[in-house]
């Protein structure tokens, strides 16, 4: 995603929904850029400045725990931004793009990779609940629900494709580690929650096979 992005050797990047920083360390230590990373886990936020001084690149990564929301640098302070599987988690898509246009310098470019969902109406009932919260589905968009929602907020669409191949590999992972914490399980509260992780993950692995469900990126650009 980074490599379409095209980004100069003195660009600012920020990545939205960090986590422990692997992705932002990465692309400080092997393109030299300036990353900045906000999170609502604090613990992630100290796992990333760990890893920034394991990696050696505390001087050009700045991390903080912040919401999409509430993004905590002054206007026009990145020439690009990434959001990997989160902006589909977010109940207030708008809050986070308003925030992504205030930071984004001009002509700036957005990396999106996220779950899409082509079709509430077909998800499972439960996949529309807080399970489906959980499992990053209920609150997704359509391919074009994305697209509509940039474009609402001044940004052309420069590219995207399908990678729900990746998608369904990580769903299988999954409930393979789950199988593994239940069969060990030696409690009945961890084997019932381990069985229901399965089961939710057997309805998204059905969803995503009859295309409902699917991982796509797609790159954005300021007007």
């Amino acid at each position: 995603m980074v490599d379409r992005m095209d980004l100069e050797n003195n660009a600012t990047l920020l990545d939205i929904a960090c986590g422990d920083g692997k992705t932002a360390t990465f692309l400080a230590k092997t393109m030299g850029i300036c990353v900045s990373g906000i999170d609502v886990g604090e613990g992630m936020i100290e796992a990333a400045i760990r890893r920034s001084k394991k990696m050696r690149v505390e001087d050009r990564t700045d991390f903080r725990v912040a919401l999409a929301s509430k993004i905590p640098y002054g206007p026009n302070s990145f020439n690009a931004i990434i959001s990997e599987c989160a902006l589909c988690t977010f109940v207030d898509k708008d809050s986070a793009l308003v925030e992504i246009t205030k930071v984004l310098k001009h002509n700036g470019i957005v990396g999106l990779n996220d779950v899409t969902v082509e079709n509430h109406d077909n998800l499972d009932d439960e996949l529309r609940g807080l399970l489906g919260r959980v499992a990053c589905v209920a609150d997704a968009l359509s391919s074009t629900g994305y697209i509509g929602l940039f474009s609402t907020y001044g940004f052309k669409p420069i590219s995207s494709s399908v990678h729900s191949d990746l998608l369904y590999d990580m769903a299988r992972k999954a409930k393979t580690r789950a199988r593994f914490f239940r069969d060990v399980g030696e409690d009945q509260e961890t084997n019932s929650r381990m069985d229901d992780a399965i089961r939710i993950i057997d309805m998204i692995e059905k969803q995503i096979e009859s295309g409902n469900i699917g991982y796509e990126m797609f790159i954005f650009q300021a007007k």
